[in-house]
């Protein structure tokens, strides 16, 4: 079973592979580094809570804050597969 911190960071190499393919078309590789940006951020923000969460367990509910936080992490991690394929696509 592959462990979920290496899926986590796999996903997050995604948008990082993409820009170095991207590299020369200078709109996609911003792209793809503001894509990889924003999925880190959302990713260290979505970390603490959820470390903050197992802790207390039953004790209250989450806020609308930081289930827009995950909500901006999905999205930027499907950003990042998509930029991603369209990369390996676009050099093939």
């Amino acid at each position: 079973m592959i462990n979920r911190v290496v899926v986590v960071y796999l996903l997050l190499a995604a948008p990082v592979v993409a820009a170095v393919l991207f590299w020369g078309s200078w709109g996609w590789l911003a792209a793809a580094a503001v894509v990889g940006v924003v999925e880190y951020a959302t990713l260290r923000r979505s970390q603490r809570f959820l470390a903050r969460l197992w802790r207390s367990v039953g004790v209250g509910r989450r806020s609308s804050h930081e289930r827009s936080t995950e909500r901006i992490y999905v999205v930027a991690t499907v950003a990042g597969i998509v930029l991603l394929a369209v990369a390996v696509f676009a050099a093939v």
